[in-house]
């Protein structure tokens, strides 16, 4: 719940929707705006141009009026029409300008917007994108980016002129007849009155509205990843009713917000109406009187327009306002978001490392109230491979992440060469370890892209020689374009096993000090694999390596198997200490055998 209000908060929201400092989000807005100053100042002397320009043309209509029935002259009726011919040719080249000034600060607004908001997703840890869905990301980066523009660009210039040209209405209606503008005031305060009742109600609807909009991208999103699994179990009427269960929420939503506005907006325009008959009737009556000239009436009824436009305008303006303080929120709750492995100011810049690793007491759970890693104590030696064994859930996967620094332990430490990980910038970090990872994943790009992902200044020859060494090359030249294949959104045009040897060639290219290989020979045969076990074999040498495996037979080569249980260390030891003394490790290797025998029979 909100610390202050004390009502609940949104879905997986950090703050108030209702208790946020409008102020300080509309600053924070408009600071965006601050390095493209020389075009806002731009538009704003065009915004002043064309609202003097908006305003000429019915005073000049008075006068035309006023000189067909007051036995006015044809030369000042000419002089009148070429006067309003020239207002008319200039307001549209100030209107013109204006577009094109807009066009080109809305699209550098749009990219800074934009860049900040991925930089900040990039920044941001592991922990934080485990309890979130891709397309809300997606969302925020596109969608409410083009919002802020929308507002910095045409939102508030729109806002800002109508206010400018308010005041300069109500100037002119005082000059034309001060006491029936003074009358004409009377329903301002009511409808200030009725705008300030309605803009919580539309915000929380906006809000509500747009988490409708997320959940609906989430389901396509999911249904769209996962189609292979949705025609596999024959469940495209399940997932139909998801959608429409969703759909049907958004529209329910939108509806109601159209609702509210629709029952308040002819209620404004009924007042302005009846306000605009009774000024006809006083000015009617005032002109028999002789009091006011038919050409001030028909200003003064054409300016009345323009005062009350502007004020039916702000109802608009209001719904903008509320879209875009949400987009706001959105945004900047992202880019305020804390990552849970920063860098500390003075982290250390590896220039190389020896590969000693040791982990001290270290405790570690996605979820606190639940730990994955026990006060575990391991140190690896520089230059050895540790085999990681153990069940499903035993915390695997878990200690690589920690080595990575994907997450940091909740106790303890982990140390490299000495020095604790949280004490090292990250980037340096990460370009000492070369991991392969179970989940493999290829960007949309060409294979020789995505071998030199780790390393974008690799030459031709180190790309060939990775590939090589992982035991792609030769797969790879029998493709149509060779190195220059496309592989596809996620690597699909390749085979499971074409693709776990391309994320081997971009770790070998990387040429790191540390290897971490998380069932790196998952996807492949049985040829292919004791082909890249060759490989790998020449690979480790000299480099500290931490590796996972299915098959606990690709592991017997490892100087030492590290036996995982419950997130402790149940044994250590090499394959034949371990297999001998008949614990934890004998138990997976014989039920291994097991399967593989009825497999065979």
């Amino acid at each position: 719940a909100c610390r202050v209000c004390g009502k609940r908060l949104w879905h997986r929201r950090t703050k108030c929707l209702r208790c946020s400092n409008k102020y300080l989000m509309v600053r924070r807005i408009l600071a965006y705006a601050q390095p493209h100053r020389r075009l806002m100042i731009a538009s704003g002397v065009l915004l002043l141009f064309s609202i003097a320009f908006e305003l000429i043309p019915t005073y000049l209509m008075k006068l035309l009026i006023d000189n067909f029935t007051e036995g006015g002259s044809r030369s000042a009726l000419l002089w009148l029409i070429v006067a309003m011919a020239a207002v008319h040719l200039i307001g549209t080249g100030v209107s013109m300008a204006r577009s094109f000034i807009g066009l080109r600060f809305g699209g550098r607004l749009m990219g800074d917007i934009r860049k900040h908001a991925f930089d900040a997703i990039l920044k941001l840890s592991m922990s934080y994108f485990d309890r979130r869905q891709v397309s809300q990301f997606i969302s925020r980066v596109q969608n409410d980016t083009e919002e802020l523009k929308q507002f910095l660009t045409e939102g508030f210039i729109q806002f800002l002129s109508q206010v400018l040209l308010a005041v300069g209405v109500l100037g002119l209606l005082f000059y034309l007849n001060a006491p029936l503008t003074w009358m004409i005031l009377i329903p301002v305060p009511f409808l200030a009155l009725g705008f300030l009742w309605i803009w919580p109600r539309i915000r929380i609807l906006w809000y509500s509205q747009w988490m409708s909009v997320m959940n609906v991208n989430n389901v396509i999103g999911e249904s769209l990843q996962g189609i292979r699994v949705i025609k596999a179990f024959a469940q495209e009427r399940r997932e139909k009713q998801r959608f429409a269960q969703a759909n049907d929420t958004l529209v329910k939503r939108m509806i109601s917000m159209g609702n509210l506005w629709m029952s308040v907006s002819p209620l404004f325009s009924l007042v302005i109406a009846a306000f605009g008959l009774l000024v006809w009737y006083a000015g009617g009556k005032s002109v028999l009187g002789g009091g006011m000239t038919l050409g001030s009436l028909t200003a003064y009824a054409s300016y009345l327009v323009m005062f009350f436009g502007p004020l039916q305008a702000f109802g608009a303006s209001l719904n903008m306002i509320n879209r875009v303080m949400g987009s706001a929120e959105r945004i900047f709750e992202l880019m305020d978001a804390k990552s849970d492995t920063p860098d500390r100011p003075d982290a250390v810049q590896l220039e190389s490392a020896q590969g000693e690793i040791r982990f001290d007491g270290v405790r570690y759970g996605y979820d606190k109230s639940r730990a994955v890693l026990k006060d575990l104590n391991l140190t690896i030696r520089p230059g050895e491979m540790i085999g990681l064994v153990g069940p499903s859930g035993a915390g695997k996967s878990t200690l690589i992440n920690l080595v990575c620094r994907f997450y940091d332990p909740d106790a303890g430490s982990i140390t490299l060469d000495g020095i604790d990980l949280r004490d090292i910038a990250q980037e340096s970090l990460r370009a000492r370890i070369g991991v392969v990872l179970q989940e493999t994943f290829l960007f949309d790009g060409t294979i020789a892209q995505n071998i030199a992902y780790g390393r974008k200044d690799a030459s031709p020859e180190s790309i060939i020689e990775a590939a090589r060494t992982a035991g792609a090359h030769g797969f790879i030249c029998g493709l149509p374009e060779g190195y220059e294949t496309q592989v596809g959104e996620r690597g699909h045009r390749l085979s499971g096993g074409e693709k776990q040897r391309i994320a081997i060639a971009r770790a070998v290219l990387l040429d790191p000090e540390i290897l971490i290989l998380d069932e790196a020979t998952a996807s492949v045969d049985t040829e292919t694999e004791r082909a890249i076990q060759e490989a790998l074999a020449r690979l480790v040498k000299g480099r500290t390596t931490i590796a996972i495996a299915h098959r606990l037979s690709t592991l017997r080569g490892a100087d030492r198997l590290i036996v995982l249980e419950q997130g402790r260390i149940a044994e250590t030891g090499t394959h034949d200490e371990l297999y001998r003394s008949k614990g934890t490790y004998w138990r997976l290797v014989e039920s291994q055998k097991q399967m593989t025998e009825s497999e065979v029979g």
